[in-house]
């Protein structure tokens, strides 16, 4: 009895000792990540400026040389960066713990695609993915193999039920395909990312102008107005909020925060709440009242962007319903008309299958663009 009972305490030491290491591992792996986005923050805070000073010192050659005309179009659209709130719960989800498999599997190859993935540390910042950038390649090209093997595998085993060898041939060409296109998307994922939480961030702005406006006005201070925006349920705003919280709490400025959120978020109303948010604190002014007028000002774009996508989406639904209904009925019921004047098959049933595909897929592809242009509001 003594001896099972030690051994029971020897499997549950095991057990604690193994998830203490895993623990500890994802810590490392964590800190690491925001280390590279850390450093990643300082060198974008740093192009931004240099670019500014270089952009500064075209203009004044220009004046120098007397031109009538200056071309100015603005300070280049900024990159964005910044250091990663704390987050790391003791209980690692399954998705991160199979994503880790993933990446340590192939963690050996993550150094050949360097050059395609370029500034990738950039991209994960904006898009708020904590992960070192090494961890991210290798993880890509582990799941670019892994959608490789199994897509191969299942067009291989259907297509040779199907079409015999050549299905069976045809699998060996869709799976490296399907493994590229997945692999070529792991590139841009971040990127979409990023334009969603902007999309997101600009859907909730005039809400949190107007919860600052409010609080502004009833003599609270800016800090205390930022904490409760950071702690409302504004999204990705709060999220965004919640971060500049905790740099201004390792020592950043307003302003340094201010920057970092336009670093990572591209949003023109809230660049414009900001140039107004510092000259305030530096000149001294109603910032209640201006912040009102730029929560008007965001919410009456909104509104006129939404006006003018109804009113493309009236010409597009017809468009739509030519070439899902008009245009299929009409060209069978004409290829029947001509099949009975000239009694016999105009065309074969296949073509006309076809036919109906390419309109079908012109179809699917209209309402992927005008869910595209939808505007987030």
């Amino acid at each position: 009895m003594s001896n099972i009972l030690m051994r029971l305490i020897e499997k549950i030491g095991e057990k604690t000792v193994t998830g203490a290491e895993v623990t500890l591992k994802r810590a490392r792996e964590v800190s690491t990540a925001l280390q590279e986005q850390d450093d990643a923050a300082t060198s974008l805070m740093e192009r931004r400026v240099r670019e500014k000073e270089d952009r500064k010192k075209l203009i004044e050659d220009k004046l120098m040389k007397l031109k009538e005309e200056v071309s100015y179009e603005g300070l280049p659209e900024e990159d964005e960066l910044n250091l990663i709130p704390e987050r790391e719960e003791l209980k690692i989800p399954f998705s991160v713990r199979v994503a880790t498999i993933i990446s340590d599997f192939f963690s050996k190859y993550s150094y050949m695609p360097g050059s395609f993935f370029k500034n990738i540390q950039e991209d994960l910042y904006r898009a708020n993915i904590i992960m070192p950038a090494s961890k991210y390649v290798s993880l890509a090209i582990g799941i670019s193999v892994i959608v490789a093997i199994i897509s191969g595998i299942l067009v291989s085993v259907v297509g040779g039920l199907m079409l015999g060898s050549i299905g069976t041939l045809l699998g060996f060409v869709i799976g490296p395909v399907l493994g590229m296109f997945t692999f070529m998307y792991s590139k841009i994922y971040p990127r979409k990312k990023v334009k969603a939480r902007s999309d997101d961030f600009s859907r909730e702005l005039p809400f949190a102008l107007r919860h600052m406006a409010t609080m502004l006005s009833s003599g609270s201070g800016l800090l205390e107005t930022m904490r409760s925006i950071s702690s409302s349920e504004y999204g990705v705003l709060s999220e965004e909020f919640n971060r500049a919280m905790m740099e201004i709490e390792k020592g950043a400025t307003i302003e340094e925060a201010y920057d970092r959120i336009n670093l990572r978020i591209s949003s023109a109303s809230f660049k414009k709440a900001t140039r107004q948010i510092i000259s305030t604190l530096k000149t001294g002014g109603n910032l209640a009242n201006t912040l009102k007028v730029i929560a008007e000002e965001t919410a009456t774009e909104m509104r006129m962007k939404l006006k003018d996508f109804i009113q493309v989406l009236n010409t597009l639904s017809l468009m739509y319903m030519f070439l899902t209904v008009i245009a299929p009925v009409l060209i069978t019921i004409l290829v029947i008309a001509m099949s009975f004047a000239i009694r016999g098959v105009l065309i074969p049933p296949m073509m006309m299958w076809v036919v109906y595909l390419v309109f079908f897929g012109a179809a699917v592809y209209m309402s992927v663009m005008i869910k595209k242009f939808e505007p987030k509001v």
